[in-house]
């Protein structure tokens, strides 16, 4: 059915002239066109419908029944009339003279941070309007972004509403969009609604402000993954000159939790959007060639792609392409039949399973959504017994997805003789394979009881390895957000050399202060988490502090079994050195905890301070050689009841991210 009933006896050509071939696809082209009454020149899609599908066909008249649905709208790309004939449809549309918008930046001698501002600030207002009208776009990309004049100054205006869909109370299924800018919730097959729209906004502000896209690969399954970890960051070369409230809006915005993630009317009250022109003054006079360079290659890349895509996509593709008027991607849209291609990747290489390069030996533990298991390679002469974790996908939603891929992203980032590595990464329906290292030294708890002598220098030697695991993770802009002894293994028990495991809460940090979501494990954690604030990398040094402090005296610094209680005293530092236990323990450990449990996160000791303090400088000579073992009876007898309150699985007292505000206002 048509939008709109119309009379048969008008048609296109009693209305409009054509005038100029502007855009040509598969199954049409675009013209410019003029009225000839009012002289007003418009874009038309003019479509075969011999060459259409009834699918397609349907799809023509949705995508019109949704422009005339979305009346007039200054950022919108606007439907002017439709004409449909046995053999054709004329869709006429407003004209975008300025073309792609990313093709004019790029060609810009100027352009700042308040250019980039007042385009964010168009599509935005265009996304709230559609939203507020009961539809969701699916498609927001560069191509789809126009200006209105031929002077850049002009609007921005969305085009192209293909994939629009009016959203239902269950939400959408339908697995489609542009692969770098669709959302998490669309690659990993989840309901969705319409904030996927904010998603694909966030990725078009980083692009809009930095001159390249957050996620990238050659290689699909891989982006993918980094989509559903949010893997990105904010290299310094590019974006140094951006302020932090634009950096922070494009955070929340690329926030996998879509229930996290802001709205559009929350974006545009964000800081960044509602900052005075004066307060800009210093962005506004700083010009951004970086980004303007790397617009350029971006678009020289965009006008290659298209000619290739098109090509491999032929006969999946939807079908618009155009210059001056944008109704499908030339870099183009995926279908939900490339999302779910089978394909597995080993190391980078395509087509190769687990089964048939790896071989289960016997398990080693049950979790809540996996198990571990011993394993070899097959391939490998000297069938080094490796631990594969394997995960269940029936058993993860959204957010657990996100975890998984946000930590083997991560992993693999890594390279360190204290961090735990990753050797591969599979993802075969209906399971996760996740192979690592495994370390047969049990962790620091088991290595410490087992010991029939443990001195103050054993305790260093383990702490110099754990800071420079930190260390190295903190430069290269990684928080792990869940250090503790349970998650620091050893390959045999008798040795000093530790590494990092378990990655399942890191973040990569952007900007100081960027990290909102509540997690760890409860005895470990920094007070400014608990106090709800943002956090950073700091957050790990606190932990790092009640490490220390547990390895020298066999319990730590903060231990309550009422969790109130437990969390009052983290939060105000609360804590001491009992005499009958620290007698004889340096002065310059407890000077360097004293650094490190400092409740003002900026007053507390870096990863990179630490690692030379005093006490690890100093020879082993100064230290006490007296056996402090038996302390560790406590800890032996108390080991049971850390594990039932510590482990982010237990059901009863897990990581807190999941405790109500409430629980912690008393002590804010």
């Amino acid at each position: 059915m048509p939008a709109r009933p119309q009379n048969p006896s008008v048609t296109f050509l009693d209305t409009f002239v054509l005038k100029e071939m502007i855009g040509k696809g598969c199954f049409g082209m675009v013209w410019r066109a003029e009225h000839k009454r009012t002289n007003r020149d418009v874009a038309v899609k003019v479509i075969d419908r011999k060459k259409l599908k009834d699918k397609d066909d349907k799809a023509v008249v949705d995508e019109v029944s949704i422009l005339r649905s979305l009346d007039t709208h200054p950022n919108v790309v606007n439907l002017i009339d439709f004409f449909e004939s046995p053999k054709t449809f004329h869709v006429v549309l407003e004209l975008a003279r300025g073309g792609d918008v990313f093709a004019r930046l790029s060609q810009r001698n100027f352009y700042n941070e308040l250019s980039a501002r007042s385009l964010a600030q168009n599509l935005l207002l265009a996304v709230e309007y559609i939203h507020s009208r009961g539809f969701v776009h699916r498609d927001l990309k560069p191509e789809n972004l126009l200006l209105e004049g031929d002077d850049d100054s002009h609007g921005l205006k969305v085009a192209d509403f293909g994939f629009s869909k009016r959203v239902p109370a269950k939400g959408l299924a339908t697995r489609c969009g542009t692969p770098a800018f669709v959302a998490p919730e669309i690659c990993s097959n989840f309901r969705y609604g319409n904030k996927v729209d904010v998603w694909s906004c966030g990725v078009i502000l980083y692009l809009l402000l930095g001159g390249y896209t957050p996620f990238q690969s050659k290689d699909m399954k891989q982006l993918f993954r980094k989509i559903r970890a949010a893997d990105y960051a904010f290299h310094e070369k590019y974006w140094d000159p951006i302020s932090m409230p634009a950096k922070s809006l494009i955070v929340r915005m690329l926030t996998v939790d879509c229930a996290k993630r802001l709205s559009a009317s929350e974006a545009l009250k964000s800081k960044w959007m509602t900052m005075s022109t004066e307060d800009m003054v210093s962005t506004s006079k700083t010009s951004l060639p970086e980004t303007v360079n790397q617009m350029k290659k971006f678009v020289a890349k965009q006008k290659l792609k298209s000619a290739m895509i098109a090509t491999t996509y032929a006969t999946t593709a939807k079908f618009w392409t155009g210059d001056a008027v944008s109704f499908m991607s030339r870099q183009t849209t995926l279908t939900a039949e490339a999302m779910n291609s089978q394909k597995t990747l080993s190391n980078g290489k395509v087509g190769q399973r687990f089964n048939g390069l790896y071989d289960l030996l016997d398990p080693i533990r049950q979790g809540r959504i996996g198990s571990v298991w011993r394993g070899t390679k097959r391939d490998d002469i000297t069938k080094k017994t490796l631990a594969i974790k394997i995960i269940k996908m029936e058993n993860c939603d959204v957010k657990e997805e996100a975890r998984i891929m946000n930590e083997v992203s991560i992993l693999q980032s890594l390279n360190h003789q204290n961090i735990l590595r990753v050797h591969d990464f599979f993802e075969e329906s209906p399971e996760f394979f996740v192979v690592m290292e495994l370390m047969q030294g049990g962790d620091l708890y088991d290595s410490i009881v087992s010991r029939t002598f443990y001195a103050e220098n054993d305790a260093r030697l383990m702490a110099k390895s754990l800071l420079s695991a930190v260390e190295y993770m903190h430069e290269r802009g990684v928080a792990h957000r869940d250090l503790k002894p349970q998650n620091l293994l050893l390959k045999t028990a008798d040795s000093h050399m530790l590494k990092v495991a378990d990655f399942t809460f890191s973040k990569r940090v952007h900007m100081p202060k960027s990290l909102f979501t509540r997690c760890g494990t409860p005895t470990y954690v920094a007070p400014e988490i608990l106090k709800n604030h943002p956090h950073d990398n700091s957050a790990d040094m606190w932990s790092v502090g009640v490490i220390i402090y547990t390895c020298l005296v066999g319990y730590p610094p903060f231990i309550e079994e009422n969790q109130t209680v437990l969390f009052h005293k983290i939060r105000f530092g609360e804590y001491e050195f009992f005499d009958s236990d620290w007698h004889g323990i340096s002065n310059e450990s407890r000077d360097l905890i004293k650094k490190l449990l400092v409740v003002d996160p900026d007053r507390r000791t870096s990863a990179k301070i630490a690692i030379n303090h005093p006490w690890f400088v100093g020879t082993s000579e100064n230290l006490s050689m007296r056996d402090i073992s038996a302390s560790f009876n406590k800890l032996k007898q108390s080991m049971g009841n850390l594990d039932e309150f510590d482990q982010p699985e237990n059901e009863n007292y897990k990581s807190y991210q999941d405790l109500p505000d409430v629980e912690m206002k008393e002590y804010q």
